[in-house]
């Protein structure tokens, strides 16, 4: 079964997606022109894949025919996934003001933010994350999927949906130490989806909370931190306006952008941002994806240079 859903103005699909193929190892698979991934509905997973196509939209292949409120359901989901009611312009406009930040804007034009297609998976992938690099995370995140993940066969592939709050909520903490999670982690994970299995914490009735309030009532629960909330809050909840400013790649992508001997702290941070509302998501995603390029050029110059 086919879907569309039209792209906005000022979308590059194929600008967004190589960063999903690159960072999303663990979920993203591309085979026959499509980028193939597993979804959850409210009802059951279903494996999904993606393309533009020749009209200029988005088209979504479902492994498996859809009712129409399935059909509905994986519109919102995909829409919400893909930023797709999000329009470009007026930061590209806002960002103009400055010459220094415009730099990274040219090859980035119609870049969009990828979220995670529900809030759970969003906050357990987060966690995971939390203080170490984007390779090892995804090692462990793939491992999670794989062990606790519904595993569906489509195209001589097997795909592993991410693990419902019931399941891992019945896991025990060896459950995960085992995959080289920490113990604190795994306890983080558990417990916050005992939290949210037993009523005590509801991820979907904080949608219409302002980001301060989301912010308050999260980091009471242990495991959750400030970063945390603020990746939630970007890739969970699609907020616009967030502005990680502890966030080490971040400072780092300022240092390296302003040509600073030294990496601006927190404070410098939010001095630098103070014009970046209501982009500051934006922002922060260019400079991260800046940073990352950076990075490619420097590796393939040290090594042109040491072959030399």
């Amino acid at each position: 079964m086919k879907l569309t859903i039209p792209l906005p103005k000022e979308y590059s699909f194929e600008k967004t997606i190589e960063r999903v193929k690159e960072f999303e190892k663990a979920t993203e698979h591309e085979k026959d022109k499509k980028l193939w991934r597993a979804i959850r509905l409210s009802s059951r997973a279903i494996v999904v894949g993606v393309c533009k196509n020749e009209a200029g939209e988005l088209e979504i292949e479902s492994h498996d025919k859809l009712s129409r409120f399935e059909q509905m359901e994986l519109k919102e989901i995909m829409t919400h996934r893909w930023s797709l009611e999000v329009d470009l312009t007026p930061f590209y406009k806002r960002m103009a003001q400055n010459p220094i930040l415009y730099s990274t804007i040219p090859d980035r034009m119609g870049f969009h933010i990828v979220r995670d297609p529900d809030l759970y998976e969003c906050l357990i992938r987060t966690i995971i994350s939390q203080q170490l690099n984007l390779s090892f995370a995804g090692t462990l995140i793939h491992r999670f999927i794989e062990q606790f993940g519904e595993k569906i066969s489509h195209l001589d592939m097997w795909f592993s949906s991410f693990p419902t709050v019931e399941r891992v909520a019945d896991l025990n903490y060896e459950d995960l130490t085992t995959l080289q999670l920490t113990q604190r982690k795994a306890e983080y994970i558990i417990d916050l989806s005992r939290a949210i299995v037993e009523g005590k914490l509801d991820l979907s009735s904080l949608q219409q909370e302002t980001d301060e309030e989301i912010m308050k009532r999260l980091i009471s629960f242990r495991g959750i931190g400030r970063w945390t909330v603020e990746c939630l809050l970007m890739f969970g909840y699609g907020r616009s306006n967030v502005l990680p400013a502890a966030d080490i790649g971040l400072r780092n992508a300022l240092q390296l952008l302003y040509g600073s001997d030294t990496r601006p702290s927190e404070t410098e941070v939010r001095e630098f941002a103070k014009d970046w509302s209501p982009y500051a998501s934006y922002v922060t995603f260019y400079l991260w994806d800046y940073l990352t390029q950076q990075k490619k050029i420097s590796k393939v110059t040290k090594k042109g240079y040491n072959e030399r």
